[in-house]
């Protein structure tokens, strides 16, 4: 009998779910009710959710014969990854994918910020451009030589520091309390002691940290009152570290000049949300990783691990290992049909 996959949301590329589909009883929901995702996960040996769908402790407790969790990325907030330890349940992530798109991303929209992009397509399209270009509010600052922020030093927030440094000779500060001055010196970055001493030195603030509990909100009222007035904020990690409320009233009072968003407190963005009204705003879909590479690369890796655990075969990156025996003890059990 084949293994039992069950996907909540799609795979990034087909690909990945035919492979999947030619080794495994794949099931794919792609909105379920939360009585239809219960359901199914009775059955699941393996579960992918992709964010905002959420693999939670009563999903892995549902789950009986359940071996592994599959992230699309390498964020893991979209599962309980302690009740998936307690069950012996090994969580999986893509750590490796992002690099490169969401980096390139959080740059574009640092540019667009820094030449005040929107701005210029708006009043292009209103026939005004030559007599509305020098307005006050659109002079633009030269990234040369200006000072960047990072918080979160991890792959993207590395590779994000060292395109800047390298590219526009930006000084580029991080916080970061889990990496080693060497490691940023590395990238072309000087770690910060404290978020404070950051945010009030940078230009531009771009967030590449993990949402867990320490992040969850860390760019709130007080912390977005320590950025300098002429800076702008830059988001393309979690929504939620970054507290929505907090950020309409900065930009509606100028506490900071302007902000990006690729990520929201909540997804997908409804037509009422109050950002959008925000003409200092520039928005995106939640798209920064989503290249051709990222995509394909994603998807196959997602589903050549999940094949790997319900072998018997340890796969790369166990985010708890400590989990993988009983994993593999339930895999293997599977196998034999006991």
């Amino acid at each position: 009998m084949h293994p039992k996959v069950l996907l909540i949301g799609h795979l990034y590329h087909p690909d990945g779910e035919t492979h999947l589909a030619a080794r495994a009883d794949l099931t794919v929901l792609p909105a379920p009710t939360r009585e239809e995702l219960l359901e199914a996960a009775k059955t699941a040996q393996a579960i992918s959710p992709r964010y905002p769908h959420r693999a939670d402790s009563d999903v892995i407790e549902a789950a009986e014969d359940l071996v592994i969790i599959h992230t699309s990325g390498r964020g893991t907030d979209a599962v309980d990854v302690e009740a998936a330890t307690r069950r012996g349940v090994i969580v999986c992530n893509n750590p490796g994918f992002g690099r490169i798109p969401v980096s390139e991303h959080a740059l574009f929209l640092m540019l667009g910020l820094s030449r005040h992009g929107r701005e210029h397509d708006a009043i292009m399209r209103t026939g005004r451009g030559w007599e509305d270009r020098l307005q006050k509010h659109n002079i633009i600052r030269d990234l040369q030589g200006g000072v960047l922020g990072i918080v979160g030093l991890g792959q993207i927030g590395s590779e994000m520091a060292r395109k800047c440094a390298v590219a526009f000779d930006m000084t580029v500060l991080a916080y970061d309390p889990y990496v080693s001055q060497k490691h940023a010196e590395s990238v072309g970055a000087t770690l910060c002691p404290t978020l404070e001493d950051l945010l009030g030195k940078a230009d531009y603030v771009s967030i590449h940290a993990e949402l867990n509990d320490d992040t969850h909100h860390i760019i709130n009222e007080t912390t977005l009152r320590q950025m300098q007035p002429h800076a702008c904020l830059i988001n393309t990690a979690r929504g939620k570290i970054v507290s929505q409320d907090a950020l309409h009233k900065a930009l509606t009072e100028g506490w900071i000049r302007a902000a990006a968003l690729d990520v929201y407190e909540v997804e997908p963005v409804g037509p009422d949300n109050p950002l959008l009204a925000l003409d200092n705003l520039l928005l995106s879909p939640h798209i920064g990783g989503l290249t051709e590479s990222f995509m394909s690369g994603s998807a196959m890796a997602v589903a050549t691990k999940i094949l790997q655990a319900l072998s018997g075969q340890p796969p790369e990156d166990i985010v708890n290992p400590e989990a993988w025996e009983p994993a593999k003890q339930r895999a293997m059990r599977l196998l034999s049909g006991a």
